[in-house]
């Protein structure tokens, strides 16, 4: 380890009787003392007022071998304001005190290779805000502050606690090697790194295994699915046509005719005479075909045969053309591919295109406005 003092200015709130006055520093406040490894992690603090460096060097080994294992710090190095009081009594506790000397031979400052661990350590505190100035009442916790700023630069097992000196230490022979402790914090850092991804790779295994019932799930539905019988269209009930003469002949002007009728060309139709009680007796049959299915009533007053079902193809094949023509019209095209319109003065006389039926009865005259 390595030992060293710091004079810090106090606080103007800061009680006079817990502080003092370096006289070799000219500077008003508190001595802290530091122990340090050689990663200079701190394993102990010896806060201190009006006293010389000695008195914090004799303090310092005891609250190392206090806070350590015995036997797991056996040498310190300090500087020239240490004397030889601080190796008596380090040689008391089972500790080695070597004064690390300066090259009479350097100009100017030059930093001791041994001892300059723990200049960075001060050099770090001071970064922090609270530890620039001592502003703690107590000495207590002025202490404890060192220990919570450094926390942060102890990565390694067990950095929770006091900073056991330990920690830096390698575990086989006793002996301090900086490689060692790198070496112990990569593989640390490996395994770490390790259990992360097992755990991911348990959450994504269980994440897919998942996904393949779902998959397997949809699989057996497709099949049950294509195992079905294919559905069958609803067949339209046959509706009976009443026995009445009157229907027959109804029934006989609509598959003459191309386009819906009313009750007046249906009465012109069937050679009767054009009278209101006519009329409104050929509108009841014709609601009475309605109501059985036979005819339907497209608009109001207006009636026309209902729309044949289509022959049921599969789904998956496309409609001809005449196939489309047929289910998008009343009647099914003609040989020529075109459609003629059946006149109301056609349908009376019985001169129906495609049809070689001859005339039902006299000729009438026709409606006014026909040709």
């Amino acid at each position: 380890m390595v030992l060293d003092t710091q004079s810090l200015h106090a606080a103007a709130g800061v009680p006079a009787d817990t502080t003092g006055r370096d006289a070799n520093k000219k500077v008003p406040g508190r001595k802290r003392g530091l122990a340090v490894d050689l990663l200079g992690l701190v394993i102990a603090v010896v806060p201190a007022a009006s006293v010389h460096d000695n008195a914090v060097g004799i303090a310092l080994p005891d609250r190392v071998v206090a806070a350590t294992e015995p036997g797991a710090v056996k040498k310190a190095l300090v500087d020239q304001a240490f004397k030889t009081t601080v190796k008596d009594h380090g040689a008391q506790v089972g500790i080695e005190v070597e004064v690390v000397k300066r090259n009479l031979g350097d100009a100017g400052f030059v930093p001791q290779t041994k001892r300059w661990v723990v200049e960075q350590t001060n050099g770090v505190l001071m970064l922090r805000r609270r530890l620039v100035r001592d502003y703690e009442h107590r000495p207590a916790s002025a202490e404890s502050r060192v220990y919570w700023a450094i926390s942060d630069r102890t990565d390694i097992e067990d950095a929770h606690r006091d900073l056991r000196p330990h920690l830096s230490w390698r575990m086989t022979g006793g002996e301090l090697t900086l490689r060692a402790v790198l070496v112990l914090l990569e593989e640390r850092e490996i395994a770490e790194q390790a259990e992360a991804a097992r755990e991911e790779i348990a959450e994504l295994t269980a994440l897919l295994d998942g996904f393949d019932k779902a998959a397997e799930g949809i699989r057996i539905t497709r099949k049950t699915l294509l195992e079905l019988p294919d559905p069958q269209l609803p067949v339209p009930p046959t509706a009976k046509l009443p026995d009445h003469p009157a229907y027959q002949q109804i029934m006989a002007v609509f598959a003459a005719a191309d386009a819906p009728l009313r009750a007046r060309a249906v009465c012109e139709a069937m050679d009767m005479e054009i009278a209101p009680t006519n009329v409104n007796n050929a509108r009841l049959k014709l609601k009475r075909l309605v109501e059985r299915g036979i005819l339907a009533e497209t608009e109001q007053g207006v009636f026309n045969r209902p729309r044949p079902w289509p022959p049921r193809e599969p789904a998956t094949r496309p409609l001809a053309p005449t196939e489309m023509a047929w289910t998008s019209t009343h009647l099914p095209p003609s040989s020529s591919g075109s459609r003629k319109r059946v006149s109301p003065w056609a349908c009376r006389s019985g001169r129906v295109p495609g049809r070689n039926a001859a005339p039902r009865g006299p000729a009438r005259r026709p409606l006014r406005g026909t040709p």
